[in-house]
């Protein structure tokens, strides 16, 4: 593409020239402050580095032009990128990690890190993010979380008074029956890789790693924001929820969890894609906000 404000770079990459990816930069003049995190977007399910519906083409763009760096990259065996043979799936998610720090520390010398990923991405950007101290940021859409106490009440609740939940039995009621069996319209949905947790498996999974995770993303002075949609109704069903069930000291310091139980997973809807865009716009700001702050207080000293 051509774009004053910023470049886009493909590059092949690890061994072998094994990954695929695409860098977008800032140009010079859209730099607002040094030493801004770089974002490092994870694949979702099976779908390759574009994102559902171009939504990480949109977000790199976006954010090039308020300043930050990004790479969004195949991981192996989807899209461009072959597989790893003889790898489980998080062996091959380690090695393609050591392999985008390479090629990042070759580009852009040893920068700070923001992990971005939706459902099976987010579980990854979880995983990785404790063990690297770069890592000062994540974006995590639809992660697992676990119910809290309050869950099956509310649940309940939502249930019976949901007047779209009756306004749909009506019109299956009354609809004249169509000649194409319902099933046979379906699609497949191509992050269904994970598919969504049972309760009973949310309830014996442990904390630990996710709550490795924030703690982590604390102790580096960073942030995280944690959107959940419909898809997350089956275990995640209030704002809130998470901070709860993770019980992580200054969580409201560094922690933004919003809850659009409208929104589809995948975004489907323009509306929704615009609004996420827009929302971590928002909360990438805090990170440009901080490295002016800490350049000023440099220039005091």
């Amino acid at each position: 593409m051509s774009d004053p404000v910023l470049t886009e770079e493909p590059l092949q990459f690890g061994d072998g020239g094994r990954l695929f990816g695409i860098l977008t930069l800032p140009s010079m003049s859209h730099r607002k402050a040094p030493g801004l995190p770089v974002f490092v977007f994870l694949n979702a399910g099976l779908l390759h580095r574009v994102g559902p519906r171009r939504l990480y083409v949109h977000l790199a763009r976006d954010l090039s032009r308020m300043g930050f760096s990004s790479l969004r990259v195949d991981l192996a065996g989807i899209g461009d990128s072959p597989p790893r043979p003889g790898l489980t799936n998080q062996q091959s998610v380690a090695a393609d990690y050591d392999e985008i720090l390479r090629v990042l520390e070759s580009r852009l010398a040893r920068v700070p890190l923001i992990l971005a990923g939706l459902c099976s991405g987010a579980d990854n950007a979880i995983r990785l993010a404790p063990k690297d101290s770069r890592v000062v940021g994540l974006v995590l859409l639809d992660p697992v979380c676990s119910p809290d106490d309050g869950f099956s009440a509310r649940a309940f609740v939502s249930k019976y008074t949901n007047t779209a939940r009756y306004v749909a039995w009506l019109k299956r009621r009354f609809e004249a029956p169509t000649t194409q069996p319902r099933g046979s319209q379906e699609q497949i949905d191509p992050l269904t890789l994970r598919d969504a947790p049972t309760l009973e498996q949310l309830r014996d999974a442990p904390l630990e790693q996710l709550r490795s995770a924030f703690e982590s993303i604390r102790e580096r002075d960073g942030r995280v924001l944690s959107v959940f949609t419909q898809y997350a109704l089956q275990y995640y069903n209030q704002a809130g929820q998470l901070a709860r069930v993770l019980g992580v000291a200054g969580y409201q310091q560094f922690c933004t969890e919003l809850f659009w139980p409208q929104a589809e997973h995948t975004y489907t809807l323009e509306l929704h894609r615009r609004r996420l865009i827009d929302a971590i716009k928002t909360w990438a700001g805090g990170f440009i906000r901080s490295r002016i702050d800490v350049t000023r207080n440099i220039g005091t000293d």
